[in-house]
């Protein structure tokens, strides 16, 4: 598999994972279809909500 310049791995504690594996279960039971978005897309949610609120 070929690497994107533009991602960077970003490592996490097992208990930032748990609470992100968390929201992603929570999201998925409010799902009609049992979808839930990728850990990914929460982990960068959460980020844009960070750099938001110190700015």
């Amino acid at each position: 598999m070929a690497q994107n310049p533009n991602f960077k791995p970003v490592l996490l504690t097992k208990e930032q994972m748990a609470e992100v594996k968390r929201i992603q279960d929570e999201e998925r039971s409010k799902s009609p279809l049992n979808l839930a978005p990728s850990l990914n897309a929460i982990v960068r949610s959460l980020v844009n909500k960070a750099l938001a609120s110190a700015m």
